[in-house]
């Protein structure tokens, strides 16, 4: 790793160098060249260590509202081209937790993983009742070597932040740190995927998968297998005939829902994880970062933008202190940049990393650290299906306004999902 910073630091460094002399200036495709370099060193890095640089890399490539394009482009290939393990390997794994023998659980199983990622990797399989499935199988290893991986994580970025200040990368370390232990926990994911097809069943736009709890363990989940397109693949979806602008638009009314109506949501809406099935509707996988917030959070977000927006500091401020922010640390112009990045405003660049480097990451509080970050990742997705629309964030507003006046217990208010075509059950999902 550390050969990687040595790799890619002195072509910036260069540029920047350039930069401050008149005569030999810098031009846009000098630094596309330098972008791609260094997300095709990062990439290559993250897939020799796996583990939380894998994870690193996933999220830095899914932010295609701030970071460059050729972040984008290479880093995107994490969310479904990390080297799978072989399966055997793993097998002995998967039959300690079901607790016998493959062959009287499953007809057959792909031994080619469907997909593969920084802590699991997926495999199709066939129940003996003929039921389609997948079977999602931690790597052993995991829990050991992640604390590991985050400390060596910590002193490159700490390397990077001494050339540039730009992006507060610790605030990445952190969210890897704080996000990947809800991740490690297999039966917590589970049963947070049974809630969440639950919660969600009134909505006809979208399919939760199917969980077989007495298959699943500390190590392993089996689920209900959805055939689709993933999000981010956009010519294959126009291809297909689904409608890009309409997707945002019910992805944005589904996170609305989730987050600001239903008080629990999915909270890891990266392009592997969103499936754009057939006939239109979307399916949402992998649930290990579910998240359930304190009762009347909609209305104390709602209470916090709206007041922050019109220079109310003061109500701005109680709204803030009473999510959980220490609000002495904060500055307001600080507090409306977190509001602005909320609804997803590209006219700034204070992103969420640096948004909570400048207010001290141990001061914001979880809740609402997740829900940001969940956020930041819609805002850029929404640039990926319609770039400069809003689309998805202008479906969020709406339900962050309905759960807000639910949350003050007007139920006689109609919430935004009863009049957003989206949510209609008498609008066809036709994608």
């Amino acid at each position: 790793m550390a050969l990687a910073v040595v790799r890619v630091l002195p072509r910036y460094l260069l540029l920047l160098a350039r930069d401050r002399t008149a005569r030999w200036s810098t031009t846009d495709a000098d630094w596309q060249r330098a972008h791609r370099a260094a997300a095709r060193e990062i990439k290559r890095v993250a897939l020799s260590l796996a583990g939380a640089f894998t994870k690193a890399a996933q999220i830095l490539g899914a932010r295609a509202d701030f970071f460059p394009a050729p972040f984008v482009e290479e880093l995107s290939q994490f969310h479904d081209a990390v080297p799978p393990r072989p399966f055997e390997t793993l097998r002995p794994l998967v039959e300690r937790d079901l607790g016998r023998p493959l062959d009287e659980v499953f007809a057959t199983i792909d031994r080619r993983a469907l997909a593969a990622a920084s802590l699991a990797q997926v495999h199709r399989a066939t129940l003996r009742d003929g039921s389609q499935v997948v079977l999602k199988i931690r790597y052993p290893e995991i829990p050991r070597i992640i604390p590991l991986d985050l400390g060596m994580l910590r002193r490159v970025v700490g390397i990077v932040m001494l050339v540039q200040r730009r992006i507060d990368l610790r605030a990445l370390v952190t969210e890897v740190t704080r996000f990947t232990k809800l991740e490690l926990d297999f039966p917590r994911e589970a049963r947070s995927t049974e809630r969440l097809a639950k919660n969600l069943t009134d909505i006809p736009f979208v399919v939760v998968p199917r969980v077989h709890p007495e298959l699943c363990g500390d190590n392993v989940i089996v689920l209900e297998y959805l055939e689709g397109i993933q999000v981010a693949r956009t010519k294959e979806l126009v291809g297909a005939g689904h409608k890009l602008a309409e997707i945002a638009r019910k992805i944005g009314a589904l996170y609305g829902t989730m987050i600001f109506e239903q008080g629990f949501f999915h909270g890891d809406p990266h392009p592997g994880n969103l499936l754009i099935l057939p006939d239109g509707r979307i399916g949402l996988l992998d649930f290990g970062l579910a998240k359930e917030l304190p009762p009347g959070f909609a209305r104390l977000v709602a209470t916090m933008m709206v007041s922050s927006m019109i220079g109310d500091s003061r109500s701005a401020f109680s709204a803030a202190e009473q999510l959980g922010f220490d609000v002495a640390s904060m500055k307001p112009e600080t507090l409306r940049s977190l509001m602005l990045m909320t609804v997803g405003d590209s006219d700034t660049e204070a992103g969420f990393f640096e948004i909570l480097g400048e207010t001290s990451l141990r001061k914001i509080p979880e809740d609402f650290a997740l829900v940001g970050r969940t956020l930041t990742l819609l805002n850029g997705l929404s640039h990926r299906l319609a770039p400069g629309r809003r689309l998805i964030q202008a479906e969020l507003l709406k339900h962050l306004a309905a759960g807000a006046v639910r949350a003050d217990g007007d139920e006689s208010v109609p919430s935004a999902s009863a009049n957003n075509s989206c949510t209609s059950s008498r609008q066809p999902a036709t994608g």
